[in-house]
C-alpha cells in the first residue's frame, strides 16, 4: 500500500513541477497530464498483479 501512495506522490509531484515550471501552452500540459497519468495508472496495474 506505501508503494501505491509512493507513485501516487511522485507522479504528482512531477506533473506539477513540469506544469508550473517548464510548460507554457495549455494544450502541451493537456498531453503532458494525460502521459504521466496514464504511467502512473500502468505502473499501479502492475503493482497490483505483483502484490
Amino acid at each position: 500500500m506505501a508503494w501505491k501512495v509512493a507513485v501516487i506522490v511522485v507522479a504528482t509531484a512531477v506533473l506539477a513541477t513540469v506544469n508550473r515550471y517548464l510548460i507554457d501552452a495549455y494544450w502541451a500540459e493537456l498531453v503532458f497530464t494525460a502521459l504521466v497519468t496514464g504511467a502512473m495508472a500502468f505502473c499501479l496495474s502492475r503493482m497490483n498483479r505483483r502484490l
